[in-house]
């Protein structure tokens, strides 16, 4: 027996019914650095401390009342004062006529075990990068924010913070970097908060902010403007210096929600708000962003069926040779046409689209719908004009983009000089390295690269140089009225120069008087397009158009 209990890698004993030692086994002595027989005789009091031995004393006596087993982990005190959890386990000991006579027990160590719960409870409310509380973490510890408000009549703001444009340090310097930087913004974030306060990380490079005992509306957002500025401050990784700026959300209690899930989603709104219009700052909750933002969802809705009820269709407007007013190219328009809305305007429901990244899918439909649309032109006859086809920012920053483009190329044999993409400046200048190789290896397949709206983006003339960049299209803002408004005649001026000096074919939007046609002309703009010459049309219209222009065409003796 004493071989057999030698061998447990447990404490384990017995004891009389004054908890006095009667045996010890030999892990018992190990742990406490001494024989197992020095123990005989021997109580807790001479080993542990007297609050611990006093417990133990007492679950003795418990178990030789109650004649049960006893089950408990509890904290023990080793030799040298070392501090561990055990898990114990107590029973009474009988004689042969079934009295109680003593105790027996034994204890396992669980330390490692104790801290590893302690560590996954940590990270189930923490985020792994930052240390900082985590979604299910922030929605706790508001919620006893909030219920110490509303004890003590203060209020809370709560506030959603995004890195604007992280991505860009992710996607050219790598994660590791990224992950850097955000170890910093959290450190700035969690200095300075007092007790009634909290800091969170939901993923990403999104935080939220939340702070207690707020006397006023406008000190919160005092509060708020001074946190931005702090986050904005230059900061240092790896020998280099990043400015960064962050776009705010902000929502309070009582006045925007009274629990955490009504807050982060005032606040969330608010968010998208300022980063819509402008980035770098901060936007208060109200109920109009409220009201906006449930426009938006029905209309996410909306455009999630559209896509599966194929509710949207193609218009297209021709483009222009200036001199001879032939057709030489035609742009496609995306249309949406909804039995409850109606007809929806592109400025309605595109944003929103994108938002939602329904845009992905929305826009690889329109490229493929062109391309079947231009090759059912050529089959009855008609010649096959370059398609310029508008892709958004999603679009252009997916990493596969190429990829996308020339497998619907070889899937429906479509010949890539038919083929126009229109970016805006901005498109280009946002995550400008990974998109100019995307373009770089479109355009050497044979597709066609343009730039819509010039003039009104970042207006930064270094691109034209770097891009690899076709035409230019001159926006209708610099050409509606453009004979009468001396002021725009000399950007334009400057636009035309521009694109002789890099090579590039020009065209002018929203042309719709003939003074505006003639204005263009002298100035020796090629291609045109505009409600003068011809507005949006179907793709029925478009080819009797054609059909015309050819009959036209073969009437003069022209091939």
């Amino acid at each position: 027996m004493q071989a057999l209990m030698d061998s447990i890698p447990d404490l384990t004993w017995v004891k009389d019914t004054q908890s006095r030692f009667q045996f010890v086994n030999a892990h018992f002595g190990k742990v406490f650095g001494r024989h197992p027989h020095s123990f005989i005789g021997q109580t807790d009091f001479d080993l542990s401390s007297a609050g611990q031995a006093e417990g133990y004393l007492a679950d003795d006596q418990a178990v030789m009342e109650s004649g049960r087993l006893l089950r408990r982990e509890e904290i023990i005190t080793g030799e040298g004062g070392k501090i561990g959890w055990a898990e114990t386990i107590k029973v009474p000991v009988r004689d042969q006529l079934g009295r109680v006579v003593g105790t027996a027990g034994t204890a396992r160590d669980i330390t490692e075990r104790k801290a590893a719960e302690d560590l996954v409870r940590h990270l189930a409310m923490h985020d792994y990068l930052t240390d900082l509380l985590n979604r299910p973490g922030l929605e706790h510890r508001c919620q006893a924010i909030l219920q110490g408000a509303r004890q003590a009549g203060q209020g809370v703001a709560l506030f959603f913070i995004d890195l604007d444009n992280f991505k860009n340090i992710n996607d050219t310097l790598g994660h590791g970097v990224g992950d850097k930087v955000l170890h910093q913004i959290a450190e700035r974030l969690r200095a300075g908060l007092g007790a009634e306060d909290a800091v969170g990380r939901l993923g990403g490079d999104e935080f939220v902010v939340i702070l207690g005992g707020i006397a006023s509306r406008s000190a919160a957002i005092k509060q708020g403007n001074l946190l931005r500025r702090q986050l904005e401050q230059p900061l240092e990784v790896d020998g280099i210096c990043y400015e960064l700026t962050c776009s705010m959300g902000m929502s309070s209690y009582p006045e925007d929600g009274r629990d955490y899930s009504a807050l982060v989603r005032g606040a969330d709104i608010a968010m998208y708000h300022a980063k819509n219009h402008g980035k770098g700052h901060l936007a208060e909750f109200n109920a109009q962003l409220g009201a906006d933002s449930l426009r938006r969802m029905a209309m996410e809705r909306k455009l999630k069926e559209a896509v599966r009820r194929d509710e949207f269709f193609l218009n297209f407007q021709p483009q222009f040779d200036l001199a001879s007013r032939r057709i030489v190219g035609v742009e496609v328009l995306l249309r949406w046409q909804n039995e409850e809305l109606g007809l929806v305007p592109p400025g309605q429901f595109i944003p929103v689209a994108e938002q939602s990244r329904i845009i992905l899918d929305i826009g690889h439909w329109v490229l493929e719908q062109a391309m079947v649309q231009n090759l059912a032109w050529a089959r009855a006859g008609l010649p096959m004009l370059p398609m310029a086809v508008n892709l958004s920012a999603l679009q252009v920053h997916q990493h596969d983009l190429d990829e996308q483009i020339a497998s619907l190329l070889r899937q429906h044999a479509y010949p890539a000089d038919r083929l126009e993409l229109e970016l805006t400046e901005s498109v280009i200048m946002d995550n400008a390295i990974p998109v100019r190789r995307q373009l770089e290896q479109l355009r050497r397949s044979g597709v066609r690269i343009s730039i819509d709206d010039f003039g009104t983006g970042y207006s930064n003339l270094g691109y034209l140089s770097r891009f690899p960049l076709d035409v230019l299209k001159i926006d209708r803002s610099f050409v509606t009225d453009i004979h009468v408004r001396p002021q725009q005649q000399p950007i334009v001026q400057s636009i035309v120069q521009l694109a002789r000096a890099f090579g590039l074919q020009l065209v002018a939007e929203g042309v719709e008087r003939e003074a505006e046609l003639d204005f263009l002309a002298d100035l020796g703009v090629e291609r045109v397009q505009g409600f003068l010459l011809a507005r949006p049309m179907s793709a029925q219209q478009m080819a009797e158009l054609l059909a015309a222009q050819q009959d036209l065409a073969c009437q003069a003796g022209r091939p």
